[in-house]
C-alpha cells in the first residue's frame, strides 16, 4: 500500500500550536466577492460540483476537478490533500499536487491556478450538544449463506479496503470477491453528527440503495443497503445513537460527574435502536484499525471497529492500475455511471442461491472467459473432463456438509428451537466448527431470548432464570454464545434489583452505607469494568433479536438513574459533613 506523502515545513512559519479543535476559515484572495468559507467539520471537499463552489460563476470554477482536493483536521492539525487534480493545487506557490500538505495559519492555497484563499485557523468554540449523536454504525450482511460477519463501527473515519481485516479475512474463501475491492475503496465518516460515505474512485464502485456513487459523499440512513464492489459484500445499515444531555454518560460512569449532579434523578430514555453507547478505542495497525472483540467468540461472529482510521491514509493517492482479476464485470455493467442498471444491483435481487447454484454460476463464468483464462490453450478437449471432476467434487463437498445444510434449512423454516437443539448435539461432537457455532448461536438466540424477555417484563424472575439456565445448558459446547448469555444474565440481575427497590429513581434506601448502596455500586462497577463487552454483546444479540434493543434501552436508563443517585448521595454526604464515601467506581 502506498504511503502518504506529507510535505514538511521547509522554514519556520507563523502558525498556531495543535488545537484540540479548530475552526478553519478560507478567506478569498483572488475573488474577494465570493466571501469566506468557514469549515467546522473535520472534512471539507473541494470540487467544482461541491458546495459552495457549485454556486460560483462557471468561469471561476471551470478548471477545478470534480474531486479536486480535501481539507481535513486530524489530532489538532490541519492538512490539504490534492486528489491528483488535473490542474493542480499550490500552497504558498509550491505545488502540492498528489501530496498531503500540512497547513499553518496564514498559508495561501490556490486551486487550479485561479482560485486562491488565505488560511486562518482559529480555536473552535465547543458547541452545546443537542438531541442524539451517532454512537456506532452496524453493517448487517444481507445474505446469511456467504459467511460474512456483521461489522460494528464505533470510531470514524472508517476506510473500506481490501487490505483491512474486516474484508481481508474472507480472502481464502472468496479471493475474487475480496480482489474486487480497491485498496482505498470508500470511507465512512461523520459530518454534522451524521454518517456519510464517499467512494474514493474505486474500480468497481460503491452502491447505496442500488445507485452507484459519483464524486459526492452521500448521507447514510437507517435501513440503507450498502453494496461494495459488486453483489457479494452487501449490507443493511443500522445506526445506534446515544443521548447527548447533561446526565452522566453511560460510556464511562465518571465519579466526578456524578458528584456534581444536581436536581431530579431523571433520564432521557433511548428509543429503540438508539441504545448503544460508543465503544472504547482499541489500537490497531493500518487502515481503519479493525479491532476484534477480546474473545475468540466475538471475533468469530462480529467484527468490531473500535479504532478510528486516518484521513492521512484515506486520501493518499494510489496510482496503481487495476489488474484484470480486480475488475468485476457485473459491477461495471450494473453501474457504469450512477443510477444505471439499478435493477441488477446488490440489495435488490431475489433470494439467496444454493451452494450448487453458486458453484454452477462460477463454473459457467470460468468457462465463459475462454480457453486463455483456463490456461488450456489448444487442449480444449480436456474441458468436459475438468467440468465433470469439478462437479463431482462440488457434490461430494455439498453432501459432506449435511449438518450445516440441515441447520440452515431449519432456520429458513423458522424452526429455531429445533435448530438450537440440533446444533447443541452437533457441537457436542465438533465444538471447534466455527460455522456450526455461528448457526447454533443464531438458533439459540432466536428461539429463547423472546421468551426470556417476556418473562422478565412480566417480573417472573424465577422462570426467567430457569429459561436462562436452559440456554446455558444448550450452549455448553458453544464458546461463541457464552458472553452473550452473560450479558442476558447481567440485564436480568439489573432488572430484578431495580424492581426490588421500587424503581431506579427511588432515593438510596440506606443512607449510603447498607445493602442498597452496595448493590448500586456493584452494578455500576460491572458496567464500568467491561463497557465495551456490554456494547458488543448488545450489538450481536440485537442483530438476531431486534426487540432486545428495547430491553437494553431500559437497562441503560436504569444505569443512568442509578449513577445519578450515586452522585447525589456523595454530594449529600459532603454537604452534611459526613466523610463516608460510597465505594469508588472504576474508571
Amino acid at each position: 500500500m502506498a504511503q502518504p506523502t506529507i510535505v514538511p515545513d521547509s522554514a519556520p512559519r507563523t502558525g498556531m500550536p495543535p488545537l484540540p479543535a479548530c475552526a478553519i476559515l478560507l478567506q478569498p484572495v483572488s475573488h474577494p466577492e465570493l466571501g469566506e468559507i468557514r469549515i467546522d467539520d473535520s472534512l471539507f471537499a473541494i470540487g467544482r460540483t461541491e458546495a459552495p463552489f457549485v454556486a460560483y460563476p462557471p468561469e471561476i470554477v471551470a478548471d477545478l476537478s470534480r474531486r479536486h482536493a480535501r481539507i481535513f483536521a486530524e489530532s489538532g492539525t490541519v492538512y490539504l490533500a490534492d486528489l491528483d487534480s488535473k490542474n493542480g493545487t499550490t500552497v504558498n506557490g509550491v505545488s502540492a499536487q498528489q501530496k498531503i500538505t500540512r497547513l499553518a495559519n496564514g498559508d495561501e492555497i490556490c486551486f487550479a491556478g485561479r482560485l486562491s484563499y488565505r488560511v486562518s485557523l482559529r480555536q473552535a468554540n465547543a458547541a452545546p450538544a443537542h438531541g442524539a449523536k451517532l454512537a456506532s454504525l452496524s453493517l448487517i450482511p444481507e445474505r446469511n449463506d456467504l459467511g460474512l460477519q456483521p461489522i460494528v463501527i464505533s470510531r470514524f473515519p472508517f476506510l473500506i479496503s481490501k487490505s483491512d481485516d474486516s474484508f481481508a479475512r474472507y480472502r481464502q474463501d472468496h479471493p475474487h470477491q475480496v480482489n474486487y475491492l480497491s485498496r482505498r475503496h470508500a470511507h465512512i465518516f461523520v459530518k454534522g453528527g451524521d454518517p456519510f460515505i464517499e467512494d474514493l474512485g474505486s474500480t468497481n464502485g460503491t452502491f447505496v440503495n442500488g445507485k452507484r456513487l459519483d464524486e459526492h459523499a452521500v448521507p447514510l440512513h437507517e435501513g440503507d443497503v450498502l453494496a461494495i464492489g459488486g453483489h457479494h459484500f452487501v449490507y443493511t445499515l443500522s445506526l445506534q445513537q446515544e443521548a447527548t444531555t447533561l446526565e452522566p454518560t453511560v460510556t464511562r460512569l465518571d465519579a466526578a460527574a456524578r458528584a456534581s449532579a444536581t436536581g431530579v434523578a431523571a433520564s432521557v430514555p433511548l428509543a429503540g435502536a438508539a441504545a448503544m453507547a460508543p465503544a472504547s478505542t482499541a489500537g490497531s495497525a493500518g487502515g481503519a484499525g479493525t479491532a476484534a472483540a477480546g474473545s475468540a467468540a466475538d471475533s468469530d461472529k462480529t467484527t468490531f471497529v473500535a479504532a478510528a482510521g486516518s484521513f492521512l491514509d484515506i486520501f493518499c493517492v494510489d496510482h496503481g492500475r487495476p489488474q484484470e482479476d480486480e475488475v468485476n464485470r457485473d459491477a461495471q455493467q450494473a453501474g457504469g455511471t450512477a443510477g444505471q442498471g439499478a435493477e441488477r444491483l446488490p440489495g435488490q435481487q431475489g433470494g439467496a442461491r444454493g451452494k450448487l447454484a453458486v458453484f454452477a454460476a462460477e463454473l459457467a463464468q470460468a468457462f465463459g472467459g475462454g480457453e486463455r483464462r483456463l490456461g488450456l490453450g489448444e487442449k480444449w478437449w480436456r474441458l468436459p473432463a475438468l467440468a465433470g471432476a469439478l462437479l463431482t467434487a462440488a457434490v461430494l463437498a455439498y453432501l459432506a456438509n449435511d449438518p450445516e445444510r440441515e441447520l440452515r434449512g431449519m432456520l429458513d423454516d423458522g424452526e429455531y428451537a429445533r435448530a438450537a437443539t440440533a446444533a447443541a448435539g452437533y457441537l457436542a461432537q465438533a465444538p471447534e466448527q466455527a460455522q456450526l457455532r455461528a448457526l447454533g448461536t443464531e438458533a439459540l438466540l432466536k428461539a429463547k431470548v423472546p421468551q426470556w424477555q417476556a418473562l422478565l417484563r412480566a417480573r417472573q424472575f424465577q422462570r426467567a432464570d430457569a429459561a436462562l439456565a436452559e440456554m446455558k445448558q444448550l450452549a455448553r459446547n458453544n464458546a461463541d454464545v457464552q458472553p452473550l448469555l452473560a450479558e442476558l444474565e447481567w440485564v436480568g440481575r439489573l432488572e430484578q434489583f431495580v424492581v426490588a427497590r421500587g424503581g431506579a429513581e427511588q432515593p438510596v434506601l440506606d443512607g449510603g452505607v447498607g445493602a442498597d448502596s452496595a448493590g448500586i455500586q456493584r452494578l455500576l462497577r460491572q458496567w464500568d469494568d467491561d463497557t465495551l463487552g456490554h456494547q458488543q454483546a448488545f450489538a450481536i444479540i440485537s442483530s438476531y433479536v431486534p426487540e432486545f434493543r428495547d430491553q437494553y434501552a431500559q437497562a441503560l436508563s436504569h444505569v443512568r438513574k442509578l449513577a445519578l443517585l450515586s452522585g447525589q448521595q456523595t454530594k449529600g454526604g459532603q454537604d452534611n459533613g459526613d466523610q463516608r464515601q460510597p465505594p469508588e467506581v472504576a474508571h
